[in-house]
C-alpha cells in the first residue's frame, strides 16, 4: 500500500515539474514588446549577380575637360587691369613733344649742387631756347627757323588750343616724367661730379617741388600780364628806350670818327642809357609785386616775351595769357600732389 502511494506521489510530482518547465521555456513573455510575425520561405527564383562579378571591372578613360575652379567657393575678386593712357596726336604738336619736354626737365635737374642742395635750371628762358633752336616735337617744315617758330606760336597760343593741348598731353606727361625719372639712366651732376644713374624717390620729389615753384611763378606773371595791359605798355616803352640808346651810340661813334667834340653826343648817350634802365626797373618792380620769389632776369625775360606775343593784337592775345596762367597753375598743383604721394 505504501509502495502504491509513493508511486502516485512520484507521478504527480513529475507532472507538476513538466508543467513548470513548459511555462518557463515555451510560454510567451507578457512583459516584452516583441512582435511575432510569420516568416515567408525563401523564393526559389535564382538571384542574378552584378555584371562586374562575372565580367570584371572595366576602366574607361574620361576625356572630358577638367576644371581647376573650386565649386561652391568664395569668388576671388578680379584684379583691375592697369590703366592704359591712350592719346590722339595733335597735327602740329606731336607726341614726341612730350618726350622732349620730359628730357628737358630731367636734364636740367641737379640732384645736389655744390652746396648739397637740389636745383633745377629749367626756366622760361632755357625752355624757349631749347625749343627755339631745334623745334623738337613740332611738325613744321621750313628752313627759316623764325618763320617756323611764328607758325607754331600762332597755332598754339590761343585760348582754345592751349586748353586742348593741355587736356590731351597732361596725363601722359605726368606718367612719362615719373616713369623715366625712375627707370632711365642719365648723367646727373652731384656735388660737382657727374654720375650716370636714375633718380631716387627723394630726388624725384625734389625735382617736382622745384618745377612746381617755377610753374607757379610763371603762372602769376602771365595772369598779371593778362589783367594789367600797362605791363605790356611799360615793356614797349623799355624797348623804345633801348632803340634810343642804340641811336645815341651810333651818333657818338660817328662824332668820334669825324674828329668832332663828343661832349653833346656822350651826354645824350648817358641820358638814353639812364632812361632805358629806369624803364627796365619799372617793369621788374611791377612784376615783383605778383611774383616776389622770381629772379629779376626771369621776370624781365617773360615781360619781353609777352610783349612780342601781343604786339599788334593785344585784345586777341591777352586772353591767351590768362588761360596759360590757369593751366600752368594746375600743372604746378599736380606736381605738388605727386611729390606728396612720393612721401607716403
Amino acid at each position: 500500500m505504501n509502495r502504491h502511494y509513493k508511486a502516485v506521489i512520484l507521478v504527480a510530482l513529475a507532472l507538476i515539474l513538466a508543467a513548470g518547465a513548459y511555462f518557463l521555456i515555451l510560454a510567451p513573455d507578457t512583459e516584452t514588446s516583441e512582435i511575432h510575425q510569420p516568416v515567408n520561405p525563401p523564393s526559389e527564383k535564382t538571384v542574378k549577380a552584378p555584371d562586374w562579378v562575372n565580367k570584371g571591372q572595366e576602366s574607361k578613360p574620361d576625356y572630358s575637360p577638367a576644371t581647376t575652379e573650386a565649386h561652391n567657393a568664395t569668388p576671388v575678386p578680379e584684379e583691375e587691369e592697369a590703366t592704359v593712357i591712350e592719346i590722339k596726336e595733335d597735327g602740329i604738336v606731336s607726341f614726341s613733344f612730350v618726350q622732349s619736354l620730359t628730357d628737358f626737365l630731367l636734364n636740367n635737374f641737379i640732384p645736389q649742387n655744390k652746396q648739397g642742395m637740389p636745383e633745377t635750371r629749367a626756366t622760361a628762358k632755357s625752355l624757349n631756347m631749347y625749343y627755339g633752336l631745334e623745334m623738337k616735337g613740332f611738325s613744321v617744315r621750313s628752313d627759316d627757323i623764325r618763320f617756323a617758330r611764328k607758325t607754331v606760336l600762332d597755332y598754339v597760343f590761343t585760348p582754345t588750343k592751349i586748353r586742348a593741348l593741355y587736356e590731351l598731353y597732361r596725363p601722359v606727361l605726368m606718367a612719362q616724367l615719373l616713369e623715366r625719372a625712375k627707370s632711365d639712366e642719365r648723367t646727373y651732376r652731384v656735388s660737382g661730379k657727374k654720375e650716370q644713374r636714375t633718380l631716387s624717390n627723394k630726388e624725384i620729389r625734389a625735382m617736382l617741388e622745384l618745377n612746381a615753384k617755377e610753374l607757379s611763378r610763371i603762372a602769376r606773371v602771365f595772369l598779371a600780364i593778362a589783367q594789367d595791359p600797362s605791363i605790356t605798355n611799360m615793356t614797349g616803352k623799355y624797348l623804345q628806350a633801348a632803340k634810343a640808346v642804340k641811336r645815341a651810340n651810333e651818333r657818338l661813334q660817328n662824332t668820334i670818327a669825324d674828329g668832332q667834340d663828343t661832349t653833346l653826343a656822350s651826354n645824350r648817350l648817358k641820358q638814353a642809357i639812364m632812361q632805358r634802365e629806369q624803364d627796365k626797373k619799372s617793369v621788374i618792380l611791377k612784376l615783383k609785386q605778383v611774383s616776389p620769389g622770381s629772379k629779376d632776369a626771369d621776370l624781365f625775360y617773360l615781360a619781353q616775351w609777352s610783349y612780342r606775343r601781343v604786339l599788334g593784337e593785344p585784345q586777341d592775345k591777352l586772353p591767351s595769357f590768362a588761360v596759360a596762367s590757369e593751366i600752368l597753375g594746375d600743372l604746378a598743383h599736380k606736381f605738388k600732389n605727386e611729390a606728396e604721394n612720393l612721401k607716403q
